[in-house]
């Protein structure tokens, strides 16, 4: 007797060996040993045969947590427990519970089936075969604003964000955008175009996203308010003249100009006389001229349209005497 129950527990401890390997086909050398007479005696202490007593698992959500137990009963406690194939990335065992935790993670979406194997404390064990379905996140749109757009002018192309779901998405709007503006329907869901004449105000499209899971697909939506402005009025520049400068004497003089969208920006062609600057920001000429001269200076201004920045030139003639 005590050779018999030692050899069980040897070829017990090979099996699990492979089974840890997570292959059942390796172990052929076990299939070469003598094997055990059947008995249905149960160790001292049991409370009836060794059995798993889990016939399903919950599903789970990629990236959410997981929480299930696989249970047994009878046979000798303590249990030791043990499966193959892994599970999904993301998910554990615990050998000494069979409780399963973890958080699914991208790419384990679908079902696949694994072997559970419980071992007693009398190396006896029996092993069950469990499914286990990973679904994936609930799809979302996760854009919450889009940019304004003005008449005439290219819109800031800007694409919409899903979440969740199974990609590739496809896009869908209603009511139209304003004219002049198209929504690319498949992946990845850009907005983009010129509004046109007549299309200025305020909308609420509502977009929808529908994802690729299969057999249903998963769908979500989430209106969004567009606004198009009226067209910008072109940038001026208002100064028609520059007072006289004076050699030695310090030199103040801003630029104005009008329309367009603020902040602008200065500059000037050719270089100022020596002495004196152009403050770019802010079109003030500085200085203290330090030569008499006459020069013609072209002058420029943009200002901040977006994504089309306007500009305006002109010349203006720049006398410093003695």
């Amino acid at each position: 007797m005590h050779d018999r129950t030692l050899m069980e527990k040897m070829l017990f401890a090979a099996l699990v060996s492979c089974l840890s390997l997570f292959s059942l086909s390796g172990c052929n050398d076990i299939s070469k040993a003598p094997a055990p007479a059947p008995s249905t005696s149960t160790s001292p202490g049991a409370s009836g045969p060794l059995s798993i007593s889990t016939s399903s698992l919950p599903a789970g959500t990629v990236g959410l947590a997981y929480t299930a137990t696989v249970a047994g009963s009878g046979g000798t406690p303590p249990y030791t427990w043990l499966v193959t194939p892994p599970l999904p990335t993301g998910l554990t065992l615990d050998a000494t519970t069979g409780a399963i935790t973890g958080s699914p993670s991208a790419g384990t979406i679908g079902t696949t089936s694994h072997s559970f194997v419980l071992q007693d404390d009398a190396f006896q064990s029996v092993t069950t075969a469990l499914a286990l379905t990973v679904n994936a996140a609930s799809l979302a749109i996760a854009t919450t604003a889009l940019p304004t757009g003005t008449v005439n002018q290219i819109y800031p192309a800007t694409t919409l964000v899903a979440t969740g779901g199974i990609p590739p998405y496809v896009w869908s709007v209603n009511p139209a955008l304003p004219n002049g503006l198209v929504l690319n329907v498949f992946s990845p869901g850009t907005i983009s175009g010129v509004p046109l004449a007549g299309s200025n105000g305020t909308t609420s499209p509502t977009f929808t996203v529908t994802d690729a899971a299969i057999p249903i697909h998963q769908t979500s939506s989430a209106t969004l308010s567009l606004t198009i402005n009226l067209a910008v009025t072109p940038v001026t520049i208002t100064t028609g003249a520059l007072p006289n400068g004076q050699v030695g004497h310090p030199y103040s003089f801003t630029l104005q100009a009008s329309g367009g969208t603020l902040p602008y920006s200065w500059s000037v062609m050719p270089a100022l006389p020596h002495g004196l600057t152009l403050n770019a920001s802010t079109g003030a000429v500085t200085g203290t001229p330090t030569a008499a001269s006459t020069v013609s200076l072209d002058f420029t201004v943009r200002d901040s349209t977006a994504p089309l920045n306007q500009a305006s030139t002109r010349l203006v003639t720049l006398e410093v005497t003695n």
